[in-house]
């Protein structure tokens, strides 16, 4: 019952409090790049933070719908390995935003010359994208434009739960539709802290209950995800960001 009426007053506050913006913004969707298949590589931060700026590039190049391999198609291990960019102006102030801005370096380097496998050929998992690519000083290096974050709020540590507002709810969907880029976000997904994209929203929807109890669910709502387990979108219940989420920041072009 307490469950219950926690979800309805959050509902009602998010109804008053976000009254301005409009019912859904899908308008990013067309141009998420599809993420490979993290498995078990434990490399999230660096798969959200590579498909923030994917997404950017397909939006500024006008590829709607981009395919795996397409011109936009970046490598996800160059950031493993990218060293990190230290600048007064874009110095992170949160830890999400530490990887994606190493891309301010201006360099990027293509899937095709870095490819990304997160499992072997006989199906078992690889950690081989962790490995140093023997040739990295010489990888053919795409120029990319730089990058800022902003972070709109940061709630407990990096495994903390429940410790969100509606309003940051609102926050997030705000950015949204304000600056037309992705938001990165950590959550707390089954006891280890996760990093993905927020890439829209649609109020009118029913979204999964991922990683909440049913009961749990506002079941009106969703947020729309760009995860790392090689699905390009999933739609995602309000109250699971409000409940598993701590920290979120958008990421746009300088």
């Amino acid at each position: 019952m307490k469950t219950i009426l926690v979800t309805l007053l959050m509902l009602v506050s998010v109804q008053v409090f976000g009254r301005g913006l409009p019912s859904n913004y899908t308008d990013l969707l067309k141009y998420v790049q599809p993420s490979p298949d993290q498995g078990e590589t434990n490399t999230c931060w660096f798969m959200a933070s590579t498909g923030a700026l994917e997404l950017l590039l397909n939006r500024r190049d006008k590829i709607k719908n981009p395919k795996v391999g397409g011109k936009n198609d970046l490598s996800e291990s160059f950031l493993i390995w990218q060293k990190d960019f230290w600048d007064a102006e874009t110095h992170a102030e949160h830890f999400i935003e530490e990887v994606v801005i190493r891309f301010n370096y201006g360099d990027a380097v293509h899937n095709s010359a870095w490819p990304y496998n997160a499992y072997n050929p006989d199906g078992t998992d690889s950690m081989e994208v962790w490995n140093k690519h023997p040739d990295f000083a010489t990888l053919p290096r795409i120029k990319v434009p730089q990058v800022k974050t902003t972070l709109l709020f940061a709630r407990g540590k990096k495994y903390a739960t429940y410790v969100l507002l509606p309003e940051d709810v609102l926050a997030v969907k705000a950015s949204l539709v304000k600056s037309q880029s992705p938001v990165i976000i950590n959550y707390n997904e089954d006891g280890y802290w996760h990093v993905i994209l927020i890439v829209g929203y649609d109020d009118r929807k029913k979204g999964e209950c991922y990683e909440i109890e049913e009961q749990e669910c506002a079941k009106k709502g969703v947020f729309y995800v760009r995860d790392s387990n090689g699905k390009k979108i999933e739609a995602r219940d309000y109250n699971w960001f409000l409940y598993k989420a701590n920290a979120a920041a958008v990421v746009e072009f300088r």
